[in-house]
């Protein structure tokens, strides 16, 4: 079988990685807005899906746990303060660290959005199966490293 026969099979994984991620974006995009939520970009996303009720984060712990610059996770927590879903507070230590933090309108929004996204997971456990969707999940999890 060559690449002309299944040309599916033969893209580069990370086209086929971006693929999983432009479905589950759409789709998140698609049901917030059914939902009557206003939508969040991917990279408001990543932002709220580190972000905890109870604890506040600096942006430089943020960029961290998200894989991103800080001038990259700034952008999107301007963006988010701007919209009041984030509050932004002075920290302890440098005089330019700042703690940030989901408001009430965040951890709805936040919540929402990740309820959606299980939702979508369960979605695509039956298509391929829960234990291939467990096993992907896992794999992703170690395969890049921190």
């Amino acid at each position: 079988m060559t690449a002309e026969d299944c040309p599916e099979a033969y893209l580069p994984l990370p086209a086929l990685l971006q693929r999983g991620v432009r479905w589950f974006s759409d789709e998140l995009t698609s049901r917030l807005e059914a939902a009557e939520v206003a939508p969040v970009t991917p990279a408001h996303t990543t932002v709220l899906a580190h972000l905890r009720h109870d604890t506040s984060l600096s942006i430089a712990e943020l960029a961290r746990r998200a894989g991103v610059t800080r001038q990259t996770m700034h952008r999107a927590v301007t963006q988010l303060i701007d919209e009041g879903l984030l509050t932004s507070t002075p920290g302890p230590g440098f005089p330019r660290s700042t703690l940030i933090r989901l408001t009430d309108a965040g951890c709805r929004r936040r919540d929402v959005a990740l309820g959606i996204l299980r939702d979508l997971e369960e979605e695509l456990a039956c298509r391929l199966g829960p234990a291939t969707v467990a096993e992907l999940r896992g794999t992703l999890t170690r395969a890049w490293p921190r």
